[in-house]
């Protein structure tokens, strides 16, 4: 986690204010990080749930930890919300980004975000829920590299997570929040073997991006993707 710091802070300085949903303002706020030097324990086979919790409180800035067996690392998530009222179902999307994995490997760990002509890679942390259930979990990831098997996109479920979210009726996506913990069928790809993920969400109004549109994602151009 050493490079945590430097990844937030760098993001926290291009943005006076931040949240889930892009045109939404809030009052500036460092995230707080810590070194962490102990071995962390991951539980296998968990039992899969998701719980309504109103006591969770709402983040100002949602952030996502990736874990391995001895390392914690820090990154920042980006949240979009797409609802279907009439069927009272939710699916949401944590969007985070970070350098390619060649950039990786030559020690590159800077924030991609609102950089320019940057090599990089996305993850997107998909729920689809409908009523208390939940129907589906799933991480797409894209990259501007071939770098899944000699492909720029991959996908995969997710069996092993634990919800918890702050209501069951989604007719207004911005009183949605919650917390998520997930094990990964493969590594998330920040550090290394972090096959356990876990962070904030807080929902908003918008078009979550379909496996269908990951080849988008995948050309390096002179501007971020939004």
């Amino acid at each position: 986690m050493k490079n945590s710091s430097i990844y937030i802070v760098s993001l926290v300085l291009l943005l006076n204010v931040f949240s889930c949903k892009k045109d939404t303002k809030l009052k500036k706020n460092e995230p707080k990080t810590e070194t962490k030097e102990t071995i962390v324990k991951i539980k296998k086979n968990k039992i899969s749930t998701i719980e309504r919790d109103s006591t969770l409180e709402l983040q100002k800035v949602d952030l996502l930890y990736t874990y391995s067996d001895k390392q914690i690392d820090t990154l920042l998530g980006f949240c979009n919300c797409e609802k279907n009222v009439k069927q009272n179902t939710l699916k949401i999307q944590i969007r985070t980004e970070f350098p390619s994995l060649s950039e990786l490997k030559k020690g590159n760990r800077s924030a991609t975000e609102f950089q320019m002509g940057i090599e990089r890679q996305y993850r997107f942390l998909t729920f689809y829920l409908r009523d208390s259930i939940v129907e589906k979990t799933n991480i797409f990831k894209a990259s501007t590299e071939s770098q899944f098997e000699n492909k720029k996109i991959d996908s995969s479920s997710i069996k092993n997570y634990e919800i918890k979210i702050s209501r069951f009726d989604y007719k207004i996506a911005q009183n949605v929040w919650g917390s998520y913990e997930l094990e990964l069928p493969n590594p998330f790809g920040f550090i290394e073997n972090d096959f356990k993920i876990k962070g904030t969400f807080h929902c908003n109004n918008w078009k979550i991006v379909d496996y269908e549109e990951l080849p988008d994602w995948t050309i390096k151009g002179n501007n971020y993707i939004e």
